[in-house]
């Protein structure tokens, strides 16, 4: 597609914008050090935000750090390319994978409250081989999530601006890493914050212009009649009679198990929502994932129901100018949606949510992987006695150590013929397997440490031995695009995952462990003296020193550093075993319902009906897909404003409400 706006204006948002919100973030943190007793000097505020970010705050960045540019253009991607179903399908991939990380926060909070990254359990429970595996995992993940992120960017503002792509790749990074070293993860969730309210804005602009203002579609019934020609015109290969408008469809059904699979690899393996759950409270860590699931969910959706079928709608038009298929695979359909609608002003708006959505997605990513490096590498292995201080300036050197690295990956795929929706479908295949080697150490003591080294190496080696076979066998010749093929990247996603569970599972039964979570409880990777559970009744620290003795039917524990007690490590604290555990079966509950909702009573009726949705039925979902957006923008938003009213106000003026006193 052709340029609609200068490179200029591409320069001038990346480090326009850019800094604009670098200065902002940066004084945010200035008065967050002067006027809170949060401070960016500590190792524990800077990687895990001192452990209590409010619920609201932890929806928002729950939805932000998951509506990554990937989010926003490949639903839209499916939409145009499946049909109705195709957004759908995106969504449910990624709603099921954060709602069940409820259960996994509550297991968190309960069994490693004070580890930094998942690799460190790791090392706490299966020793150097399992941390190095894990940790390996860990930074494959990232690294595939991070390419996504600048991938999907640079190719919207080259494609909208006609910038140079690789410029894209590492100014984006730079930009990111300005804020994030300054201000760490905190800084993150407050850009989360603004970002996701400016997204949602644009978001609903585009949903209301589209079906109320445009010349072009006007209404949704003017949509459902577009869509109902070019299904006449350009039939889907496997959908029902051929139509966009239906959820019977083959290629849709394929992607509804890849979607699924997919997600799960990624929210598991990627550290960015560990430290989400790390930094959260313990008393609304699984709320609050659960419900971001539910606000997140809305915005892939969305984006298909909004631009995706608009793009295939508007391709009725003579003026349209068809998109290649090489420009769909790099996620561009909203992107031309947007920009033949509404020319600059459609082209603008697309191309400031993409670039907030990625900032907001990397800056996580950025702050996640320099944890895994400074804590995993530079003080496990490189600096074993380092104090906290020289961690946090590990942890800050590795921020831009990332940004680069990243940029680096980035410009290679790109020069290789790697595009954001090959990707994607690699992202499971490359991730999954170690789902259940993770998950597993957090939550069940049966685990032993060969299921979870050999389930975490045997799914992925398996999994990637089975994509390229498949590819051989069933599509001929393995090069990059055929392994990009559905049936062959949905063999090595089904196979990493499975793959990774029977290995993990089976080992652990044939020889179970009795792994005691007492040894993982106040323990951080920072001070790796072993820890003393003792009773929280204990009347002073000296007590807490002496005492040995510890009963493990006792529901709240605490901890004191037997030697060094030092306030930049993290505070040890009882924990609330018997609310845990009854958010941990409560959540699970939860989760079951959800699932049963929206991946089975609503998605099977609908895919196994020869049905194709009426005019009446496709308004339907257009009004309930608006009421939708409404209350995510409600919790995503105005929700997080007013629970923190008191400390916003705190920060801005240096005085409690109520506080009338003069400084």
């Amino acid at each position: 597609m052709e340029p609609t706006l200068s490179q200029g204006v591409g320069y001038g948002i990346i480090l326009g914008l850019g800094a604009f919100f670098a200065l902002l973030m940066i004084y945010v943190t200035y008065l967050q050090n002067k006027r809170s007793t949060h401070k960016t000097s500590n190792a524990d505020e800077f990687t895990a935000a001192s452990r209590n970010i409010p619920m609201g705050l932890m929806v928002v960045s729950i939805v932000s750090s998951w509506t990554w540019s990937l989010t926003l253009l490949q639903s839209a991607t499916e939409s145009y390319n499946i049909g109705i179903s195709g957004s759908w399908w995106y969504g449910v991939g990624g709603l099921l994978q954060v709602s069940v990380f409820s259960i996994v926060a509550a297991k968190v909070k309960s069994n490693a409250n004070l580890v930094t990254t998942f690799p460190e359990m790791a090392y706490f429970r299966f020793g150097t081989f399992g941390h190095l595996t894990f940790l390996f995992c860990g930074l494959i993940c990232n690294v595939i999530v991070s390419s996504c992120i600048l991938i999907g960017g640079g190719a919207v503002f080259a494609a909208v601006t006609g910038m140079s792509i690789y410029a894209a790749y590492f100014l984006i990074p730079l930009v990111c890493a300005i804020y994030v070293v300054f201000g760490g993860l905190r800084a993150t969730f407050i850009s989360d914050a603004s970002h996701t309210l400016v997204m949602l804005v644009f978001l609903l602009t585009f949903a209301f212009l589209i079906f109320t203002k445009s010349d072009k579609i006007g209404s949704p019934g003017k949509m459902w009649e577009l869509l109902t020609e070019v299904g006449h015109q350009e039939p889907i290969e496997g959908n029902y009679h051929g139509s966009y408008l239906t959820f019977r469809s083959h290629a849709g059904g394929m992607f509804s198990f890849k979607s699924i699979t997919t997600g799960f690899g990624l929210v598991c393996v990627d550290q960015t929502y560990w430290n989400r759950a790390m930094a959260s409270k313990s008393s609304t860590t699984s709320r609050a994932y659960f419900l971001g699931a539910i606000c997140w969910f809305i915005i892939p959706v969305s984006m298909g129901l909004v631009l995706g079928l608009a793009a295939r709608a508007c391709s009725t038009y003579s003026d349209w100018v068809p998109l290649t298929d090489e420009e769909v695979s790099a996620g561009l359909a909203a992107v031309s949606a947007a920009t033949y609608m509404f020319g600059k002003l459609g082209s603008t708006l697309i191309l400031l949510m993409v670039f907030l959505s990625v900032i907001s997605s990397f800056s996580g990513e950025l702050i996640a992987t320099a944890t895994l490096l400074a804590y995993d590498i530079f003080k496990k292995y490189l600096a074993p006695k380092a104090s906290t201080k020289k961690v946090l300036i590990a942890s800050q050197v590795s921020v831009f150590i990332w940004a680069i690295v990243s940029s680096v990956v980035a410009t290679i795929f790109n020069k290789i013929g790697i595009t954001l929706g090959w990707l994607f479908y690699f992202l499971g295949t490359a991730t999954c397997g170690m789902v259940f080697p993770v998950v597993l150490t957090f939550t069940w003591k049966k685990l032993n440490a060969t299921g979870a080294i050999f389930g975490a190496i045997g799914g992925m080696g398996l999994a990637i031995m089975v994509w390229l076979v498949t590819c051989k066998v069933y599509v001929g010749e393995i090069n990059v695009t055929n392994l990009s093929n559905e049936w062959v990247s949905f063999s090595g996603n089904i196979t990493a995952l499975v793959m990774g569970g029977v290995i993990s599972i089976g080992f652990s039964l044939i020889k179970p462990d009795n792994y005691d979570f007492n040894d993982t409880r106040n323990r951080t990777i920072l001070n790796e003296q072993p820890n003393e559970i003792v009773d929280e009744e204990s009347t002073s620290p000296s007590d807490l020193v002496k005492n040995t003795n510890y009963d493990k039917e006792i529901k709240k524990v605490a901890v004191e550093n037997i030697e060094v007690v030092s306030d930049d490590l993290p505070s040890a604290h009882s924990i609330e075993f018997e609310y845990l555990d009854r958010q941990f079966k409560k959540y699970i509950l939860y989760c079951i319902i959800l699932a049963l909702v929206i991946a089975v009573i609503i998605s099977v009726p609908l895919s196994a009906s020869p049905y194709i949705f009426s005019k009446r039925f496709y308004t339907f979902i257009i009004v309930l897909m608006f009421i939708w957006l409404f209350c995510t923008f409600f919790m995503c938003v105005i929700y997080p404003v007013w629970e923190s009213r008191v400390i916003i106000w705190e920060l801005l003026t240096g005085k409690r409400i109520g506080d009338t006193s003069e400084d």
